[in-house]
């Protein structure tokens, strides 16, 4: 009798054992998978700044800006509806900064989507060159008042980031 109930016991004891053992392999595989995402997150993080993600979002807006002026409001609907995507996305890339683009661009962003939902040409014109001035009043609030986005492309850089060029000097205090 006595062996009978010491074999159950035992058999726990050892399966226990391995329990522990199996749960210690899981826990290190646990964390090295946490390891190894956490260094692929900051290889991905280190190629995302402000700088980077502010081309898209230029190019979302000057292609809304040409729709608008070809009467094209299903594509100044969607590039406006990315641009408000990409807001959200921006305060995770850089929170502050995030968070002033919303609040700067927010606005003027509302009164697009009433302009575009009405087709008023006048309207979307009138607040494509308050956009503008927001985005360079922005750009001078976070430290880069160089940057001067403009709506006429032909002297610029290119359609996918149109802005105005002028012979200026660097300032050696500018950091991104």
């Amino acid at each position: 009798m006595k062996s009978t109930v010491l074999i159950p016991v035992i058999m726990g004891i050892l399966s226990l054992g391995n329990a522990s053992a199996n749960q210690d392999s899981n826990s290190d595989l646990l964390l090295e998978r946490i390891q190894t995402l956490e260094e692929r997150l900051t290889v991905l993080e280190s190629r995302f700044s402000f700088s980077s993600f502010m081309p898209d979002f230029a190019e979302r807006f000057h292609v809304m800006h040409r729709a608008s002026e070809s009467d094209d409001w299903a594509v100044a609907s969607h590039e406006l509806q990315e641009m408000k995507r990409l807001i959200e996305l921006s305060i995770t890339i850089d929170a502050d900064k995030g968070h002033l683009l919303q609040a700067m661009m927010g606005p003027v962003m509302a009164k697009m989507d009433s302009a575009i939902g009405h087709a008023n040409g006048e309207k979307m014109a009138t607040l494509l060159s308050e956009a503008v001035q927001t985005c360079n009043s922005c750009h001078v609030a976070t430290g880069s008042p160089f940057i001067k986005v403009t709506l006429d492309a032909a002297g610029a850089l290119s359609m996918r980031h149109p802005h105005a060029f002028t012979r200026q000097k660097m300032k050696r205090d500018h950091k991104h």
